[in-house]
């Protein structure tokens, strides 16, 4: 489970670039949306190549930097609520083309888990972060703290390292949690 506190705009702010990779929202993400800091894994598609779906946490090829966009009359909050400019239909899966970031990054993240495991599910409580402390990929694709026998629990098997605790989330930073991703 994640939260969202503040704006929706600028879901992964970036502090150091890394290595971005252009690569197409598979039908499940093309359906249901997603958030900038999803993490992705490769899938096979008869679209052709590149394409992604939302990790399960055993395996990850990076994460999305931008919000889907979204057109109906009716926004949709999984949407980006506020990127109207590029008028590229979410729907659309001949033009779903996004940008996935892999290593060498430092960003903050508005999108992350907030609810510890237990037993396998989101119901341990609130998670806190500390500095330095390793970070995995959750059964939802989003960063998490949660142990690999709690990951285990959830069906993340073999869970991913992907980096480091580098600034906790606080009312300073707009409650995000700073991540130095080093995968």
């Amino acid at each position: 489970m994640a939260s969202v506190v503040g704006s929706q705009s600028s879901d992964v702010e970036l502090m150091f670039p890394g290595d971005r990779y252009p690569v197409s929202a598979g039908p499940i993400l093309v359906q249901t949306g997603w958030r900038g800091g999803q993490w992705v894994q490769f899938v096979t598609s008869p679209f052709g190549d590149f394409f992604v779906e939302a990790s399960d946490g055993n395996r990850i090829a990076g994460f999305i930097l931008f919000q889907s966009e979204y057109y109906p009359p009716t926004p949709n909050l999984m949407g980006s609520p506020e990127n109207w400019i590029a008028h590229q239909p979410r729907h659309c899966q001949a033009t779903s083309v996004t940008t996935m970031l892999s290593g060498g990054v430092r960003a903050f993240f508005r999108v992350y888990e907030t609810e510890a495991l237990a037993g396998g599910t989101r119901s341990g409580g609130p998670i806190t972060y500390t500095l330095n402390e390793n970070l995995y990929v959750s059964e939802n694709g989003l960063l998490c703290n949660d142990s690999a026998v709690q990951l285990a629990l959830a069906g993340v098997v073999t869970p991913q390292l992907v980096g480091i605790v580098s600034a906790i989330p606080s009312t300073g930073n707009e409650n995000r949690l700073a991540a130095d991703i080093h995968w």
